[in-house]
């Protein structure tokens, strides 16, 4: 009994001694001991402490609880808010975005969203009712948070944000509710979060460890970065492959943010990056884009100087790869960036020189960076909305050179041209299809082919897209060549290469002289093979195409039996390929003929696959239906 005892006294001395090591270390950069300078505050706006019962940066917010308190801060504030869903993540939770004006600006909130996608057309408008639409809208600010489930801070740093604009009184924030809209995205990868969340909760002890191989702040596989199907959701916004990047892509055509940022974490040894964004900037972003990025960065550094926080510009993080949340909106007129802070993962973090780092500060940064964005275009909101307009409208006037049309034939595999086609339409991309047979530039055009012109306000997404290559300036190669000849790795941050005809394995071609019978596609009107007939015996799915493969997969999750011929087979005539798919009624007892062909047919509408109803199973030559 007295060596336990003893061991309580000493577990009690060590668990004190840990507190007074640990305590001051963090509480002393909590958000609110800094708040923002100058400013007062509507006490009739609740604060995080008074909803969810901890400070900013105290404790990591689960999405649950910053729902919550979205939600205390909407019923407090209900004039000058909403809380809207876009989205649902694979595991069910919902995807939102918290938008914050004047009330004025709010009781407006059509007109915002209808002027600004005029603006993003110009060319049906006059310069007129151009300047109208300037002198009366707001701008629009996109902040969103945590794309990466295990980059934690900006969580509670975009309910801060919120809380801020709803609350403070003085500059900035006064001259920012008369000028712009925000929407605050407090969670891109619900899942991945709470996948964190979870873990951190089950081996957080007393108080925070602040060692790197700590079990709080190592996660066993597969962590918090990627979604429900491990998905990097910040490589997503080329594919859309994902329903949350399919939200939020919706979402963006909906408003058209002047600026969108996508707010990250970095390793714990690095401070804080903003733009301006290291070399090489794709081809197609143009000169003013890069002055707006400066203007964003200077304005932050401005703030972050008088914090005397730590940060870093113009190196790391490129603005090369289209498909990232901070690059794919610069290709619709809007200024996209990232910021990354030095990551606690978890409530504290050690550096290797002995610094600390702390989940407060990654919240107190981020928010401070937030703000700092919005009050950059609430002051520059007529030039940035001008700049917005004439990026759209040179764009849609070809200023940007390269071919005018590119033309994309409906032939080999075309379940995987209409995709291509209607994931064109997602980005915003104005598509047309052929309702002739055709030629164009020397290629064959079936009816129901794709044209893709680049003389609309997309043009530059469409080239950066559909081109082979996107070149680097010959500067910045010349740098790398003589890094390469010293030993030096390259400064070249992640994806170098895309190309959305490739992912569909599908030929575009570029071409100057078009002239062929067409229609707007909207994306939705996608052909469908003729519902399959009747039959006794069974059904056939010819393999090869994407469509094919979406039909195994939704057979499969409906529970029906599905074989695949190993070989070559030829039925009533028809040469079949190895890998065609066979649904037999004797291999699905549930169903009677009737019911298995109503459930085939839903199929192949749902995918549009082509199946052939078959009444033998007689192989006229190759493997038969049998064979084993």
């Amino acid at each position: 009994m007295r060596g336990c005892a003893l061991i309580y006294v000493i577990s009690f001395f060590l668990i004190t001694k840990l507190s007074i090591l640990y305590v001051p270390a963090y509480a002393d950069t909590i958000v609110e001991s800094v708040g923002w300078p100058d400013v007062t505050y509507d006490s009739s706006v609740p604060t995080l402490e008074s909803v969810l019962g901890y400070a900013p940066g105290d404790q990591i917010t689960s999405e649950e609880l910053a729902h919550a308190y979205l939600r205390a801060l909407a019923g407090a504030k209900p004039e000058r808010t909403q809380l809207i869903e876009y989205a649902r993540s694979w595991e069910g939770r919902p995807l939102v975005y918290f938008l914050v004006g004047s009330e004025q600006t709010m009781d407006r909130l059509g007109d915002v969203k209808a002027g600004m996608q005029a603006l993003a057309d110009p060319a049906g408008l006059s310069r007129g009712e151009i300047d109208a639409l300037i002198e009366e809208l707001p701008a629009v600010v996109w902040l969103a948070y945590g794309v990466h489930g295990n980059e934690i801070a900006g969580t509670d740093a975009g309910l801060q944000t919120a809380y801020h604009l709803l609350a403070a009184r003085g500059e900035p924030f006064d001259s920012i509710s008369n000028n712009t809209l925000v929407a605050i995205d407090p969670s891109q990868n619900p899942d991945g979060r709470m996948r964190f969340v979870n873990h951190f909760r089950e081996t957080y002890g007393i108080e925070p460890s602040v060692s790197a191989i700590s079990a709080e702040r190592r996660e066993p596989w597969p962590a918090g970065r990627t979604n429900h199907y491990l998905f990097d959701l910040n490589r997503d916004w080329l594919p859309l492959t994902q329903p949350e990047v399919i939200g939020r892509v919706k979402t963006f055509r909906e408003f058209f943010p002047l600026v969108h940022v996508d707010i990250h974490e970095m390793g714990t040894d690095s401070s804080y990056f903003f733009p301006p964004p290291a070399q090489p900037f794709n081809p197609h972003y143009t000169d003013t884009q890069q002055e707006m990025l400066d203007a964003y960065g200077r304005n932050n550094a401005k703030w972050f100087d008088r914090f005397g926080f730590e940060y870093f510009t113009q190196a790391v993080y490129d603005a090369y790869y289209p498909g990232y949340g901070d690059s794919w909106p610069a290709f619709q007129g809007s200024v996209g960036m990232t910021f990354e802070m030095a990551s606690a993962r978890g409530l504290a973090g050690e550096r290797r020189n002995g610094e600390l780092v702390t989940y407060a500060d990654g919240v107190q940064r981020h928010f401070v960076t937030s703000i700092g964005t919005v009050e950059t275009a609430s002051v520059n909101r007529e030039s940035f909305l001008r700049n917005f307009v004439e990026y759209r409208r040179s764009a849609d006037a070809g200023e940007h050179g390269g071919p005018r049309e590119y033309l994309i034939p409906l032939e080999g595999d075309h379940s995987a041209v209409h995709k291509l086609a209607a994931n064109l339409v997602l980005h915003g991309i104005e598509i047309r299809r052929t309702t002739e047979n055709a030629q164009a530039c020397d290629v064959d055009l079936p009816q129901g082919s794709y044209l893709v012109t680049s003389r609309q306000p997309a043009g530059r997404m469409v080239r950066t897209f559909l081109e082979k290559e996107s070149p680097m300036s010959e500067e910045f190669l010349a740098e790398q060549e003589r890094r390469r000849k010293l030993g030096l790795r390259a400064e070249l941050y992640d994806i170098l290469g895309w190309s959305l005809p490739r992912l569909y394995n599908v030929d575009v071609i570029p071409c100057d002289r078009v002239s062929i019978s067409e229609q707007r596609f909207e994306g939705t009107d996608l052909p469908a093979y003729e519902p399959p007939a009747a039959s006794q015996v069974g059904w056939l799915v010819p393999w090869g195409s994407q469509a094919a493969g979406r039909f195994l997969a939704a057979a499969q999750r409906a529970g029906l039996n599905v074989q695949g011929a190993d070989e070559v087979m030829t039925i009533a005539s028809r040469r079949y390929e190895r890998g065609t798919l066979v649904v037999r009624l004797a291999d699905n007892p549930d169903y009677d003929a009737n019911g298995l062909h109503r459930m085939v047919s839903h199929l192949a509408q749902l995918s549009a696959a082509e199946v052939v109803a078959t009444d033998t199973s007689y192989s006229e030559e190759g493997v038969s239906f049998g064979s084993r």
